[in-house]
């Protein structure tokens, strides 16, 4: 296999890895709801302070939903930033490939 493959091949099971371990995590404006999400749409772990219970259930629902998007939003962006990051030194290094 070619230099460019196997590393290909590395950068594809680096990325499978970060997203594998990648958490987002959420705390509601004044702190009753905490959230962390991983890939997948999947709720690692989901707090629920006292104060959380004050609230209808409506509200809770509607708050657990609004923190675990943002939880979602931070972990998308954390993803897409390590993507591009190791397909930019990837980029660089078929660049180099293509140069010899």
């Amino acid at each position: 296999m070619s230099d460019s493959g196997e590393a290909m091949q590395a950068r594809t099971r680096e990325i499978e890895r970060m997203a594998a371990e990648a958490r987002g995590e959420a705390v509601s404006e004044n702190g009753e709801v905490r959230v962390v999400a991983k890939a997948g749409g999947r709720i690692e772990e989901l707090d629920l302070r006292m104060s959380a219970f004050e609230l209808s259930g409506v509200e809770l629902g509607e708050l657990i939903v609004s923190t675990l998007r943002t939880a979602e939003d931070q972990l998308d962006a954390q993803l897409t930033s390590a993507i591009q990051a190791a397909m930019g030194s990837l980029g660089a290094f078929t660049e180099e490939e293509g140069s010899r």
